[in-house]
């Protein structure tokens, strides 16, 4: 599994940053949001740390009525070479034939090579429905998968939500985290809040333990399929002698 772990914000230097986590998720918020000039210095800066931007659902609603409104978004994203776009959602947005045309619209403006998109939904849509319409768009559904169940795509967009100053993340939640990613091949996880600095170590230490351990036990399942099949090779070779 390739793990991608990352905050919502830059804390001190991108370098600093980059040694500490694979990912940035910035918010495109236009009062705080780098100009495209700073994006594409900060992406230069550290070419190898995977970028995110999100686009919140208080800026999601005014793009989604006027395509205008998402030019500076569609600039930002390609200025800072995001590797993934992830479009919040809030609770004026539902489950409408109207709605869903909008915001599929609205996502293809971000489509680009070697991009992935993500949608956000947090307003009145049932989890199966949010999960069937995100499969139809082909792009992942963001949830806290250390509280839901999954989708069980093969790539995963998660985001650990709110977390305090300095708060610990609480070892039931990464296992049940690590659960919903069993069978992902690649998963990003975007941390709230400002975590503890361990935060990076300690959720890889679990998901990929425990991916490790599964890869162990499936190579160990497979090793005593073979055996019993040469055992049972060698009593059909018995047979075969004391029947000549």
């Amino acid at each position: 599994m390739r793990l991608l772990v990352g905050l919502t914000s830059l804390i001190g230097s991108v370098e600093r940053y980059a040694d500490r986590f694979d990912l940035l998720e910035l918010r495109a918020d236009p009062k705080r949001l780098p100009s495209t000039k700073a994006l594409r210095k900060l992406h230069a800066s550290a070419p190898k740390l995977v970028t995110s931007l999100l686009v919140p659902q208080d800026q999601s609603g005014a793009a989604l009525e006027s395509a205008d409104r998402a030019t500076p978004f569609v600039e930002a994203a390609d200025a800072l070479g995001a590797s993934w776009v992830v479009v919040q959602t809030g609770a004026e947005f539902g489950p409408s034939q109207r709605a869903r045309q909008r915001l599929e619209n609205l996502l293809a403006r971000f489509r680009a090579d070697g991009r992935r998109l993500a949608w956000e939904p947090r307003g009145p849509w049932e989890p199966e429905v949010a999960v069937a319409q995100a499969i139809t768009w082909g792009v992942a559904l963001v949830q806290d998968l250390s509280v839901f169940a999954g989708t069980g795509e093969s790539v995963v967009y998660t985001r650990l939500r709110a977390l305090g100053p300095g708060a610990a993340l609480k070892s039931g939640a990464l296992e049940h985290l690590a659960e919903e990613l069993e069978t992902a091949d690649e998963a990003v996880v975007v941390v709230e809040g400002n975590p503890s600095g361990k935060a990076r170590s300690r959720i890889g230490r679990v998901v990929l333990g425990a991916a490790a351990e599964r890869e162990e036990a499936a190579a160990a399942d497979e090793d005593e399929e073979l055996d019993e099949e040469e055992e049972l090779d060698g009593d059909y070779e018995e047979d075969d002698e004391d029947e000549s």
